[in-house]
């Protein structure tokens, strides 16, 4: 593929249960966020039920906003994204 690309940092962030990564994503996507919340294929038994928030162009203050509020992170994991345009 030719063109141009910007990379994106994309956090997934492992919340354990349904209720926090509901809770979690309505406070990310009120803080502005682009967040999605997903259910992991397989989670380990540390994971809960498995639910993560797949949060676009993240930061750590998204996180502390996460724990500020009382969302339990059980794990998070960094990734990069390379997006053509």
């Amino acid at each position: 593929m030719t063109g141009n690309g910007v990379f994106m940092m994309i956090y997934e962030i492992k919340v354990g249960s349904v209720t926090n990564a509901q809770r979690g994503a309505k406070l990310l996507k009120n803080a502005g966020y682009r967040v999605f919340v997903h259910k992991q294929l397989r989670p380990s038994p540390a994971d809960g039920c498995g639910y993560l928030l797949r949060l676009e162009d993240g930061d750590g203050e998204a996180l502390e906003l996460l724990r500020q509020h009382g969302v339990r992170i059980t794990g998070v994991e960094q990734l990069l994204s390379l997006i053509h345009i």
